[in-house]
């Protein structure tokens, strides 16, 4: 055995000498690339959600600035500091969660409309599953939640005389 790798000019100990197709080896590296490339876009999805809210925070943040005086005159006639908490955390919530609906219709179609075009090999579509899409929400949410309880307090806890002196 070991002349007949001499004869044909290559070494009998070296592996890669004769391509031979392993299907455990392939299923292993696909199964790998895979699952990097998963770890890989949730990656990507959590700094884009964090992106968001931090886009979310500053908004609220600039509508608490803008409407100082309108804060001022509510806390001048009985507004509690848990009502206009609430009101400024409302307002937050309904921007991030008509923002969340719209990106996951938006998702959804163009799934649907890639789903539609003529199929490759070896390429099953784009799978969307509930559980993906609620899984995605509820981190939407979370992160809404969170950004908008700084700028819901800046707005609780502004000084109705300095409020009302603001222009």
């Amino acid at each position: 055995m070991p002349n007949s790798g001499k004869n044909e000019g290559f070494d009998y100990l070296d592996k890669d000498a004769l391509p031979i197709w392993n299907t455990v080896k392939q299923a292993k590296f696909i199964h790998r690339l895979f699952s990097s490339l998963q770890v890989f876009l949730g990656a990507v999805a959590v700094v884009t959600l964090i992106l968001g809210g931090v886009g979310v925070m500053n908004i609220m943040l600039l509508s608490v600035n803008e409407r100082t005086h309108e804060i001022g005159i509510c806390k001048a006639v009985g507004a509690t500091t848990r009502r206009i908490l609430m009101q400024f955390f409302a307002e937050s919530m309904t921007l991030t969660l008509l923002a969340g609906l719209a990106g996951m219709g938006i998702g959804w179609l163009l799934c649907a409309l890639i789903n539609l075009l003529p199929k490759i090999d070896f390429f099953a579509g784009m799978i969307v599953t509930p559980n993906t899409g609620l899984t995605a929400f509820g981190f939407l949410t979370l992160v809404g939640v969170l950004s908008s309880i700084y700028p819901a307090f800046m707005a609780s806890v502004i000084d109705p005389i300095e409020a009302l002196r603001y222009e």
